[in-house]
């Protein structure tokens, strides 16, 4: 019996620990630093391929169950302009509290055992051959590590081309015409980045901003404000604010790389896998680790020591599978820095033009 440590019960740890759960003679261990139900600074919105990679999990339903289901999208430049595109295609958005919840209790009920308030303080290793983990619960012996462990990990740490972005957002309710669409900005105080109101429910929703820090420039909270005031002000006038504002930094890359240790693969947050353009998250971390628990169980199924040479093609895998997203979207953020987007918004009635903006947000 060989025993597999995943380390962070997000997204990215609880597909890769329900992944590897399917295969023979592996013992899974899924570990939390905190205990479920736990906060995450977070959109929630859940794209139609991640909603497609929940039912590839075959928990599609059991999350479908509880989220708010998005039929449309609304996406508007820096002028008052906005385009509704609705397709074929199903999103949701569930608060990610609860969704991690869901996750995590469902790599459980598939074979996982999960420790949560179990915070991992070191990969320990005897030469190429990883032994275990120093923990704040004491020890862990195991054959090899998948670091889920997000955007605070310390474990992986390794240069990633890419860019660290700043998110604030509130939930609120009462907030005019809110309705079955996600609503996206590119608005001039987070260009070429955006701001964004995601219905939880038909009273609920939660508020955003995405945009690149610049020394001497305005901080959270004034770009927070101003993007309300000059794009939802009216909207708001019998909005109520339930708790404070929230806020976290997110890592992103448009080459994944840095993703294979000796005994470790790399997932989620942790290998900076989220949108350069779009801050999407979620559909990334759950691809990125579906294949390391594949990848990593067919290893260890067939006996194979996991060292770094054995491990290599994960990094492959997640190219072919993330690398020309990530890349399409540097190319979009590169795109929004000029005036072309708010052109292409102009001309939003035309077929051709809806189909690449719902490309665009359906990546959200």
């Amino acid at each position: 019996m060989k025993r597999v440590a995943v380390i962070g019960a997000g997204p990215a740890g609880s597909a890769a620990a329900m992944s590897l759960a399917r295969c023979r003679g592996i013992e899974v261990l899924l570990l939390d630093r905190a205990v479920f139900p736990r906060r995450k600074v977070c959109g929630s919105a859940l794209s139609p391929w991640a909603l497609q990679l929940l039912d590839d999990l075959e928990v599609g339903p059991l999350i479908r169950k509880e989220a708010y289901p998005i039929h449309a999208g609304l996406i508007g430049g820096t002028s008052a302009t906005t385009v509704e595109l609705r397709s074929r295609y199903e999103a949701a958005v569930l608060l990610r509290e609860r969704f991690d919840t869901l996750l995590a209790h469902a790599a459980v009920q598939q074979g996982a055992r999960l420790r949560e308030g179990t915070a991992v303080k070191e990969i320990v290793r005897e030469g190429e051959r990883l032994v275990g983990l120093k923990t704040s619960q004491g020890d862990i012996a195991a054959d090899a590590v998948i670091v889920c462990s997000g955007v605070h990990d310390t474990l992986a740490q390794s240069p990633r081309p890419g860019k660290n972005l700043h998110t604030i957002l509130g939930w609120y309710e009462g907030v005019e015409g809110v309705s079955d669409a996600v609503e996206i900005y590119f608005d001039a105080v987070v260009k070429p980045y955006y701001g964004w109101v995601f219905p939880e429910g038909p009273q609920r929703v939660n508020i955003g901003i995405c945009y690149a820090p610049s020394p001497g420039g305005l901080n959270a909270h004034e770009r927070f404000g101003m993007f309300l005031d000059t794009r939802l002000g009216k909207r708001l006038r019998h909005a109520s604010r339930l708790g404070r504002l929230v806020g976290c930094p997110i890592a992103t890359s448009y080459r994944p790389t840095a993703l294979v240790e000796d005994g470790t693969l790399i997932a989620g947050e942790a290998a900076a896998l989220v949108d350069p353009a779009t801050a999407e998250g979620i559909h990334h971390a759950l691809a990125s680790g579906l294949l390391a628990g594949q990848f990593l169980g067919s290893l260890l199924e067939q006996g194979i020591a996991p060292r770094r040479q054995q491990l290599a093609p994960y990094r492959q895998m997640v190219r072919r599978r993330l690398g020309r997203r990530l890349l399409a979207g540097q190319c979009f953020l590169q795109l929004a820095r000029t005036p072309v987007l708010d052109f292409v918004l102009g001309l939003g009635s035309r077929r051709p033009v809806q189909a690449l903006l719902t490309w665009v947000l359906t990546g959200i």
